[in-house]
């Protein structure tokens, strides 16, 4: 269990397996009886489940250029996490839209570009911060 855990996990609390969790399902909970907007309710599956996992592979196993000297996070992990989840988007959103989703690719673009590059610099809690983030971009 040890393996799946980080810093601020204690014995009795494993607060990232809570976060991740929470940061799953909050999009879900928030966005429940809402159907103007099909990407809302996986915004923590897409940001978390795709993007920071493609963030975390590509820039454990490729990553050279660090976003700062102390951080282990790597720009080629956030193109990564970036690129994927718009990729998982540009599969999803013709599914789940009836009309118009081509009309949102610009704000779709600023939505994941900007949580992407949050989850770079966040250190504390990002995996329930930053679909919260997505989730309220994506709503705009």
């Amino acid at each position: 269990m040890n393996a799946f855990t980080d810093h601020r996990d204690t014995d009795l609390l494993v607060v990232s397996h809570f976060s991740l969790l929470l940061g799953c399902a909050l999009p879900i909970w928030l966005s429940s009886g809402f159907n103007d907007r099909p990407l809302a309710p996986f915004a923590g599956i897409l940001s978390l489940g795709i993007g920071d996992t493609m963030a975390s592979v590509v820039g454990y196993k490729y990553g050279v250029l660090r976003w700062s000297k102390t951080g282990k996070k790597t720009i080629e992990g956030t193109a990564a996490g970036i690129t994927s989840v718009l990729a998982a988007c540009s599969i999803l959103l013709p599914l789940l839209a009836t009309t118009r989703y081509v009309q949102n690719w610009f704000s779709l673009l600023f939505a994941v570009t900007i949580s992407g590059l949050l989850e770079a610099y966040t250190a504390q809690l990002d995996n329930a911060f930053i679909p919260l983030v997505f989730y309220s971009l994506l709503c705009l």
